[in-house]
């Protein structure tokens, strides 16, 4: 099994047959000496001085340090803790052969990833920001969550060109029209709106078309068609523009 000391974050492979999956046992840390219970059922760390297991008892030089004061939660140096009974023989010493050290995480490593992650939240943040006419031009419908944010964005078919022939007869009206790349890059087409008007310019019905094409090249065109039966008799003339309502 793997465990950290939750003190420096040392990482030991300890053997599963050395520490008891249900009572867990007291360990000590080879690295800062960070001394706890650990119970690998519960997956919980439990301080030493809240372990089940007695007290233990400083004696010589540790008897010396602790009577100078509290200690600063690391084992002193020449300080030995002795217990009574098995609990002595419950202390598991990590960094020995059955619980080896295979990687701590440094002051240096924790501050490179902290860095990283914040990196990482501010490219998600900054570049829908900078980048939204990008956004808006391969996926047109955030433009209204731009929009509803009070964020402007040059547009839905910003370098695309709309060029419209109206055809009217009695019983319809036919429009037939070309969309053209006027940019030097590749640019998404969105969806037509195609309206009908009337004299005064007042819109009296439209249609929702889709693209002739998902993608134009740099100088390519495509055509569309959009056919109204029995339209308004008022209608007059025809704006296409781009929109999906």
């Amino acid at each position: 099994m793997l465990l950290t000391c939750p003190s420096c974050e040392t990482r030991y492979q300890v053997d599963d047959a050395v520490i008891d999956r249900s009572a867990g046992r007291q360990v000590r840390c080879a690295n800062c000496g960070y001394l706890w219970h650990f119970a690998p059922v519960l997956e919980e760390h439990v301080p030493a001085a809240t372990a089940a297991a007695p007290a233990a008892r400083p004696t010589g030089a540790g008897a010396a340090a602790a009577a100078a004061g509290p200690g600063t939660g690391r084992a002193r140096a020449g300080t030995v803790l002795q217990t009574d009974g098995a609990a002595a023989l419950s202390t598991l010493e990590l960094g020995s052969a059955a619980a080896p050290a295979i990687g701590q995480v440094g002051p240096g490593l924790r501050g490179l990833l902290q860095v990283g992650a914040a990196l990482i939240v501010a490219a998600v943040i900054l570049v829908p920001l900078l980048a939204r006419n990008t956004v808006v031009e391969t996926w047109p419908d955030t433009a209204k969550v731009y929009e509803a944010v009070g964020l402007k964005t040059a547009g839905i078919g910003t370098g695309l060109d709309i060029a419209v022939t109206p055809l009217k007869s009695e019983s319809s009206f036919v429009v037939t029209g070309e969309i053209t790349n006027k940019t030097d890059r590749a640019l998404t087409v969105p969806p037509l709106r195609v309206a009908l008007h009337d004299a005064t310019q007042k819109e009296v019905e439209f249609q929702i078309i889709d693209a002739p094409v998902e993608t134009l090249q740099p100088g390519g065109s495509a055509r569309f068609r959009a056919v109204f039966e029995h339209p308004d008799i008022t209608a007059t003339n025809v704006v296409a523009t781009f929109g999906s309502e």
